[in-house]
């Protein structure tokens, strides 16, 4: 038997998820490909910061896939 309040709750934790990842990378490319100019200084490390949290997005992602971490 399908227990589907688990199916969606699994579904929308992807959903989420996948869209979280996509907007961060996405922000993170549109703010580090601006040119560098002095009133667009903060763009480059606000862009990185996107990357370094898209990545923690995924980590957490695989962290919570991999059985082995919950030992």
């Amino acid at each position: 038997m399908i227990d589907w309040p688990a199916f969606f709750v699994v579904l929308v934790a992807t959903l989420v998820g996948a869209s979280l990842v996509v907007t961060l990378y996405s922000l993170g490319l549109r703010l580090v490909d601006r040119p560098a100019d002095h009133a667009g200084s903060w763009r480059r490390p606000l862009g990185i910061a996107c990357f370094v949290a898209c990545a923690l997005v995924v980590l957490y992602g695989v962290y919570l896939v991999i059985p082995y971490f919950h030992q």
